[in-house]
Formats: structure tokens, C-alpha cells, sequence
């Protein structure tokens, strides 16, 4: 899927970020949320595991990867936002890639539904204490999945894993699956002496017309993060700097239009070609130096994304 470079690894000298004494469990969750930015060689590994459904086959496992640049774009405390840009290959193209917000203790949390529809749910106060919820954008940072969950830190292992969610296809099927609907989906993610790995327990769903799910067949993912050395990420620190004011004004819209919309449905779904490369367009301009008017972000956004009843 993506060019591979000729990066190295990064020597390895590895302290959990909880190592320090007398750290705070809340400081030691935001230190390994932080840990996860970086430079790295990644792996992505997919591999259905079991057919549930009459007389599915499973399909062929998917393995790709690239090199891709992990910054931190936001951190009030506990709010913190982790931007990832791919640099790929030789040329170093840059593709601005996903987002992951993680909140301290939501009151709310923005979950998927199927078809393109999003709402934002009350946290009930109990499953709320001391945990981290982590909202996931698409590249063009329209909302994507979100999941909430506790860091543990036990025998020097630093890891979050989500409750059960719905996710939209994820790219790599997108434009090629018809036969399912939705991902019920269990993420966790884990710190390694290496960098960190990004582990999917996923059960693709195909939802009726009644509305009832019904399971198609078990698949396990793995995102490999390598630290490497030796490959250049200039290209991608640079695409940033020109960009991101331009992409804090587009993260500033879409926050407000959750707080005023619990309910609305994104058209087209999370992944649409022809959308994103409006608002890469839209970027560049900026990026070249031309005032985006906030105004105009609104307004894209209201074309992308409707209010409907919860």
C-alpha cells in the first residue's frame, strides 16, 4: 500500500515512561499517550481468523506499511491530540494520514453507528473515572471511531485497550467490500522497547435492513511502530509547519459542530476519495500562503455533515 524507504532501526534504549517514582497514575497515562509520538517504520498486518457466517471463505491476509512521522498538535493536560503523517520512499511523499484525541475522563464520547452516523453519548461517571477515551479522524479530520478505556501499567507494561465499538470500513476495504457493513471492533495499544503496536480485535458486521448485525468473520490486526533512524522526515515537519494553522482552524470547526450536533450523519461516509481531496486542496492553499476563511470550513463541513435525530 505504501513505498517502503531503506530506514534502520533505532537503537534501542528503552525506560517505560512510568519508571520515574512517585508519578501520579494520571501523569503516567499522559506520559505514555506522549510516548507514542515519534518517527517510525510501520507494519500494517490484517488476516481474517475465522468465517461466521455460511459459506464465507475468508479472504486473503493484507500486509503493507511505510514510514511515518508521529507529532504531538495539541496537549492542554488532558487533552491530547497526536497528528501521524506519512513520508514515503525515495521522494519523500507526504500524505497527512490519521488523528488520535485522548481525552482525560469524558463526560461524552462521539460514537459510530453504521451509515455514516455519529452521536454523542453521556459517560456514565463510574465508567468515566480515570480513564482515557480516544477519538480517531480520517485525514481529512472528519470523525472516524472513538472508544474509551484504562491505561495500565502492571509488570512494566504500559497499554490502553478500548471497550467494544463500531468503526467504519477501513480504508483498505472500502473501495473493494461491498458484503459487510460495519467493524465491532476492540483496539489496544501497548508500548514496546522498540516503539509500540496498535492491536485489532476486529468482527466484520453486516447490519439488514431491519437494523440487526450479523457477523461475517473474525480478523486480527496489527500496526507495527518502529523507531528508525537514518530516513529523513524534514518533508513531512515542513508540510506541518505550512499547514497547520490551517488544519487547527478545520479541528476548531469540527468541535464546534459536535457541541452544537449530538446526532449527524457524514456524507459520504468516513474515506471518500473525491471529499478528501477537496480539503487536501483546501490545505495546500493555505500552505502556499492564501487566507482560508473560516467561514469557507464551516461551510464545507455543514456540506459534509447533516443533523439528524439521535
Amino acid at each position: 500500500m505504501h513505498a517502503e524507504s531503506t530506514a534502520v532501526l533505532a537503537p534501542v534504549n528503552y525506560t517505560s515512561p512510568c519508571a520515574q517514582p512517585g508519578l501520579s497514575p494520571f501523569e503516567c497515562d499522559r506520559r505514555s499517550i506522549l510516548a507514542m509520538a515519534g518517527e517510525y517504520r510501520v507494519r500494517f498486518a490484517f488476516e481474517e481468523t475465522a468465517a461466521l457466517a455460511p459459506d464465507y471463505v475468508p479472504h486473503a491476509a493484507q500486509h503493507s506499511g511505510g514510514t511515518e512521522l508521529v507529532l504531538v498538535v495539541e496537549d492542554s493536560g488532558e487533552h491530547i491530540a497526536l497528528q501521524h503523517i506519512l513520508v514515503l520512499g525515495d521522494k519523500h511523499v507526504v500524505v497527512k494520514h490519521w488523528r488520535q484525541d485522548w481525552q482525560y475522563q469524558p463526560s461524552t464520547l462521539l460514537r459510530f453507528h453504521g451509515n455514516g452516523k455519529f452521536t454523542s453519548e453521556a459517560v456514565a461517571p463510574d465508567a468515566r473515572v480515570g480513564a482515557w477515551s480516544q477519538i480517531v479522524y480520517e485525514v481529512d479530520d472528519v470523525p472516524r471511531y472513538a472508544g474509551i478505556g484504562r491505561w495500565t501499567h502492571a509488570h512494566g507494561v504500559d497499554a490502553w485497550q478500548s471497550d467494544r465499538i463500531w468503526r467504519p470500513l477501513p480504508r483498505r476495504e472500502y473501495t473493494t467490500r461491498k458484503d459487510y457493513s460495519v467493524l465491532e471492533a476492540v483496539n489496544r495499544h501497548t508500548l514496546t522497547p522498540a516503539g509500540w503496536v496498535h492491536e485489532q480485535d476486529n468482527t466484520k458486521l453486516v447490519i439488514d435492513a431491519s437494523g440487526a448485525a450479523h457477523a461475517l468473520a473474525r480478523e486480527v490486526g496489527t500496526n507495527t511502530y518502529t523507531h528508525i533512524s537514518n530516513y529523513d522526515f524534514s518533508a513531512g515537519r515542513d508540510y506541518w509547519k505550512r499547514t497547520a494553522t490551517f488544519w487547527g482552524e478545520v479541528r476548531a470547526a469540527w468541535e464546534r459542530y459536535e457541541a452544537a450536533t449530538p446526532s449527524f450523519v457524514t456524507s459520504p461516509e468516513p474515506d471518500a476519495q473525491t471529499r478528501i481531496e477537496e480539503w487536501f486542496k483546501l490545505a495546500e492553499r493555505s500552505g502556499d500562503g492564501e487566507k482560508i476563511d473560516p467561514a469557507a470550513i464551516d461551510a464545507l463541513l455543514a456540506r459534509d455533515a447533516r443533523a439528524v435525530n439521535p
